[in-house]
């Protein structure tokens, strides 16, 4: 990688990161960078940021770095309500992945694939937005049907459903598993 692709990896990374990055973190991310390189990248970073009349800077923090903005700016975000990130447990990962390639989905197709019951999931899902109710099933009890939302597709950055990656994305292990399990399905 040139020293130009390396600089646009470090901003990208100090960028998407909520937290202080180690310097170790970040030279384990770019294969070994020495800390001395990774300070004179970040200046060289900062430079272009004030010529430009940028907005944020790239902090050295104890141990690590973090892209910060600028104080003079306080009084404008503190009035923007900032998004928190959106942290996923397995279990409510699990249960996402499922409802969105089988969407529309009752909780029972759900807990069928998961072996578990997955009420405290669905209901996190509902309240983080990521997932909706759909409408109700019209099988004997009316089931609540479950999909994703905007807000999923937003988090994945995804533009529609059809960008989920398919099985033929994944390793054939895991392939053949689900063609087994549609298959007992549908047998």
């Amino acid at each position: 990688m040139n020293e130009q692709d390396t600089k646009k990896v470090v901003e990208a990374v100090l960028f998407a990161s909520p937290d202080i990055l180690t310097i170790k973190q970040i030279s384990a991310i770019l294969g070994g960078m020495p800390g001395q390189q990774l300070k004179r990248i970040t200046d060289e970073l900062n430079e272009e940021y004030e010529k430009t009349s940028r907005t944020f800077r790239i902090l050295r923090i104890g141990e690590g770095y973090q892209m910060r903005t600028l104080p003079m700016y306080k009084t404008w975000i503190t009035k923007a309500e900032p998004l928190k990130p959106i942290k996923l447990t397995q279990p409510a990962l699990e249960t996402l992945a499922i409802v969105a390639y089988r969407q529309p989905v009752t909780r029972a197709d759900v807990e069928h694939l998961r072996g578990v019951d997955c009420s405290g999931s669905l209901r996190r899902l509902l309240e983080l937005r990521l997932l909706r109710i759909a409408g109700k099933d019209t099988a004997p009890g009316r089931p609540i049907l479950y999909a994703t939302t905007r807000d999923f597709l937003s988090l994945f950055n995804l533009r529609d459903l059809r960008e989920l990656p398919t099985l033929e994305e994944f390793d054939l292990p895991v392939k053949e598993t689900v063609q087994q399990e549609l298959i007992q399905d549908v047998g």
